[in-house]
């Protein structure tokens, strides 16, 4: 209702689509390594977009992976989700420059 008092970012926009879109693919990616797939798969995908919103930066994508292969029994590095968070990065970057 009031969004019309708050300046608009084009850029901003642009980059809260690709991270949105970055953090889904990292969902994917983790949520496989955990074994999940079909609607489960989906629905960590977007619950790893959704822990996004939790604080400023990559740090509550990176806690909550971490945690999440931790309560699993698995044992994937910190570096490693890192690694991935900056694939997913680029090629959610790809994939939004082509859809342009």
């Amino acid at each position: 209702r009031r969004a019309h008092l708050l300046p608009f970012s084009l850029d901003a926009a642009v980059d809260e689509c690709v991270i949105a879109r970055r953090d889904f693919y990292l969902g994917l990616w983790a949520g496989r390594a955990l074994g999940l797939g079909g609607d489960a798969l989906q629905l960590y995908a977007r619950s790893v977009v959704e822990a996004d919103y939790d604080e400023p930066g990559d740090a509550d994508v990176i806690r909550k992976l971490v945690h999440d292969f931790a309560a699993a029994g698995s044992a994937v590095p910190r570096q490693e989700i890192e690694r991935q968070l900056r694939e997913t990065q680029a090629i959610a970057m790809r994939h939004f420059a082509m859809s342009d």
